[in-house]
């Protein structure tokens, strides 16, 4: 047999359903009315209290819905009964609490009630409402579902819930503490914050009027009772002040008390007063050291000469200090006692800099500090610290007032680029010094292998020559020619060994300085044929650093190279003198001089400013003395780390 849902209408739009079921193996020919008894039964009274009802009621047997009234249809979202009679009453939930109306459900059947649960419908097309859901038995069968709408309730709860949270974190944020009392018992609730204001634990202040009362300084009692009266029964809407209250640790506290007054209904009597304390000692302790600082600042700006500027918000009007205008070039009548004359000279890239400290003050700071550039009548921008310090006529009021000083800061931006200009000079100075000693090392490089490779090669040449000569011993014309080709060989060789001397004299790594300074002056003295004599004193069998006589060395080289080319010297003297850690080369000639004055943009070929360059590398002085017509020295001082025996850093 199968069963088909059918729904009737019961007298006055009250719902109901019944079962209809064909004869068992053909079409229908009657119908039977299953529930029809059931809901014939019903009195009219409760017919009527069921449609009437605010509250959703459904009514479900053997597990289906059979009767709804208007309040459960608008709570489930449709329009006719039909649409959920016949159904589960479960699957008119959501699914997340479908699950606790199940349970709901049957505990009603066997018996239980008055429990009550929320639940959620699920509308179609619409947002699932918020209910709150209770069942209870009919009678074996039938179970009674009565659903309130909650949704405006857990709105409200909701929203009440995030105020209070708004105000614990706003609590928080201000760093203040809560107290509640209440007026008919004299019970007090302390907040944590509160209680550790005063350094004491939740358990050690008692919930009660009289710990404030014990607590609140003998001079402030009478106040602070007043100002509770007043609020209490003097109809105000809350009242502030200051009390002192006594720490733990014996001292007191400075606090802004806040209250406000709650009553039961409006206009009725206070019952509670809600209120606040904000710990005053750190703001107390600021205006002290203002109040310090002030005076400090008063005396260090006489001593300092700072200029001072003290500027009325209010008015616009600003007080230059002689300082101050002094410090820009002008006489006191020429500076308007106005913040347009600052607005004139400050430099426009500056201004927003300048705009956004002095706000820093009325926002709340406690004073500022920035670099401006100030126009000089001269038209140049001085550099400029400026610090301000507000001022107000009470604490936590506006700024009315910035008082500040102007410190000159040309000298500390002149050493500031003097440091930068060393800081690029002593980076220019190391990188040449490596450019310089691996010059130095290339060049002993290059000079090993030409003495090595082409010594060997003209020793080979010079060999088969002499062979060649043996060979043509009585042929007269052919002895000529080789004799020709032994001369040529010879002048190579010599070419070589000088290419290799000028690139770095074996002298001076194998033998030190002294021997290969004396091979030097000799050798030069023979080429430009002019008296040269070398002087040494003080360097005995000690050798220099190799990179300090590989300075003296090149130094005197380029000096006497000087000397060749451009002085028309007939003697020269070469000194080097060594005493103790000081070494002191000296060249000096005879011959014409020139003028030091036009050496910078006439004499630079001279090669003076590659000595000086290579004296400062390792930390030596170049010094050149010269007079037109009355010859020219060249003095190098310069200090070694001490001597190395023999050849020791020479490889």
């Amino acid at each position: 047999m199968s069963e088909t849902l059918d729904v009737g209408i019961y007298k006055d739009g009250l719902y109901f359903a019944w079962i209809l079921s064909p004869l068992t193996g053909g079409a229908p020919s009657h119908r039977t009315i299953i529930f029809a008894d059931y809901v014939l039964e019903m009195s009219e009274q409760y017919r009527r209290l069921v449609e009437r009802s605010p509250d959703g009621i459904l009514v479900s047997r053997h597990g289906r819905l059979v009767l709804a009234n208007a309040a459960a249809l608008h709570l489930c979202g449709v329009a006719q009964a039909e649409q959920i009679l016949g159904t589960s009453a479960s699957d008119l939930f959501t699914p997340e609490t479908r699950e606790a109306v199940c349970a709901l459900l049957n505990r009603a059947g066997s018996g239980g009630a008055g429990e009550r649960i929320d639940a959620r419908i699920a509308r179609p097309g619409a947002e699932a409402r918020e209910v709150e859901i209770a069942a209870a038995a009919i009678d074996d069968d039938s179970v009674q579902l009565v659903m309130r709408d909650v949704s405006a309730r857990r709105r409200a709860e909701d929203d009440l819930r995030k105020r209070e949270e708004r105000l614990a974190l706003a609590v928080a944020g201000a760093r203040e503490g809560v107290w509640d009392m209440n007026l008919e018992t004299g019970d007090v609730v302390y907040s944590s914050r509160w209680k550790q204001m005063l350094g004491y634990d939740d358990e050690e202040i008692e919930p009660h009027v009289s710990a404030w009362e014990r607590l609140v300084h003998p001079e402030d009692r009478r106040l602070a009772i007043e100002a509770t009266n007043t609020l209490a029964y003097g109809g105000h809407d809350m009242f502030e002040a200051e009390f002192r209250l006594r720490h733990k640790n014996g001292h007191f506290v400075n606090v802004l008390s806040r209250g406000y007054p709650v009553r039961r209904e409006p206009g009725g009597p206070v019952v509670r007063i809600v209120g606040t304390h904000l710990d005053l000692t750190e703001q107390r302790q600021a205006e002290a050291a203002l109040r310090e600082s002030e005076e400090r600042l008063r005396l260090a700006f006489i001593a300092a000469q700072e200029g001072v500027w003290d500027w009325n918000l209010e008015t616009g009007g600003v007080v230059y200090s002689p300082r101050w205008i002094e410090m820009l070039g002008y006489a006191s009548s020429e500076i308007e006692p106005h913040v347009s004359a600052w607005e004139r000279l400050i430099h426009p890239d500056d201004v927003g800099k300048a705009v956004n400290l002095n706000e820093s003050l009325e926002r709340g700071a406690d004073t500022y500090e920035g670099e401006f550039r100030l126009r000089h009548k001269a038209g140049h921008y001085v550099h400029v610290l400026s610090r301000g310090f507000p001022i107000r006529r009470e604490p936590g009021g506006p700024v009315i007032r910035i008082v500040g000083t102007h410190f000159d800061l040309t000298a500390r931006k002149e050493a500031e680029a003097l440091a930068e200009r060393q800081r690029i000079e002593q980076a220019r100075t190391e990188l040449l010094t490596r450019l310089v000693f691996a010059q130095e090392d290339e060049r002993r490089r290059i000079a090993r292998e030409m003495h090595d490779q082409f010594g060997e090669q003209l020793t080979t040449l010079a060999r088969r020559i002499e062979a060649l000569k043996a060979f043509a011993d009585g042929r007269p014309g052919l002895i000529t020619l080789i004799e020709a080709l032994e001369a040529v060989s010879r002048q190579i060789d010599r070419d070589v060994n000088h290419l290799v001397w000028q690139l770095r004299p074996t002298a001076l790594d194998d033998l030190g300085l002294r021997a290969a300074l004396a091979n030097y002056i000799k050798d030069w003295s023979q080429r430009v044929r002019v008296h040269a004599q070398l002087h040494t004193s003080g360097l005995l069998e000690d050798r220099l650093p190799s990179d300090a006589e590989t300075t003296l060395y090149r130094i005197a080289q380029e000096a006497l190279t000087n000397v060749a080319r451009h002085s028309r010297a007939t003697s020269v003297d070469v000194i080097l003198e060594r005493r103790g850690d000081q070494v002191v080369l000296i060249v000096e000639d005879n011959g014409v001089g020139f003028d030091p004055a036009r050496t910078t943009s006439e004499r630079r070929g001279f090669g003076l400013l590659g000595m000086q360059e290579r004296a400062a590398l390792v930390g030596g002085t170049l010094q050149i003395e010269t007079q037109p017509g009355k010859g020219t020295s060249v003095l190098l001082r310069m200090t070694t780390g001490g001597s190395t025996s023999r050849t020791a850093s020479h490889a």
